[in-house]
């Protein structure tokens, strides 16, 4: 239905959205209200086409940072939906600018913070520790990889690595913060508590200012 310009599917308790809902490329109004839906999936993006999106009454948390590219969006509606990023105060405005705004300047923030963690750990992990991470993450250091990192320091292998698993997931459209909650989580399983102590500490400085 590559030609459809009109859907509503409201007050269906619809969980998810179809991942390749994006095909759907002539779509001009999608009225999805008062259902169960707790994420866009990234194929949402595609619907450049679309004007008027309703989205009230869902299960939202967390709008895709990419929401700019739907660029034709002149209604929107966010309402009632338990959203922390962007939170409700942002969305309330229903203005498209502003959301993707705010986005923009969280994306910005974590990548500032998810580079300080890397330093953190880098500096303070050990090599045991370390080959404990790599398995958490499911990180596989091919053999040209490992005779090109076993000249440089344990630190500086920590970095490089930790730099291809993020360019890695990015590919893959994860988001800092998933990745930021990702690497805190495995550091914390394998015992890692006082370069916790010190992404704790960081994560609390970075709520009490502006970057």
């Amino acid at each position: 239905m590559t030609k459809l310009k009109g859907l509503d599917i409201s007050n269906n308790a619809i969980r998810e959205m179809p991942t390749n809902i994006g095909e759907l490329r002539s779509l001009v109004s999608l009225n999805a209200d008062n259902n169960q839906i707790r994420y866009l999936p990234p194929s949402f993006l595609s619907l450049n086409a679309l004007q008027q999106l309703n989205l009230s009454g869902n299960n939202l948390s967390v709008l895709p940072s990419g929401i700019y590219n739907l660029f034709s969006l002149k209604e929107i509606n966010f309402d009632d939906n338990p959203l922390l990023r962007p939170p409700m105060e942002i969305c309330k405005g229903k203005q498209l600018y502003t959301i993707a705004r705010y986005l923009q300047r969280a994306d910005e923030r974590d990548e500032k913070i998810l580079a300080k963690i890397f330093k953190i750990v880098a500096k303070n992990i050990t090599e045991t520790n370390f080959q404990f991470l790599c398995q958490k993450l499911n990180l596989t250091i091919s053999e040209s990889d490992k005779s090109a990192l076993s000249t440089v320091s344990l630190g500086e292998r920590v970095h490089r690595v930790l730099d291809k698993w993020k360019t890695e997931n990015n590919n893959l459209s994860v988001t800092t913060a998933a990745l930021r909650d990702q690497l805190t989580r495995a550091l914390t399983m394998i015992g890692a508590y006082e370069i916790m102590d010190k992404i704790t500490a960081l994560n609390l400085f970075s709520c009490a200012i502006k970057f």
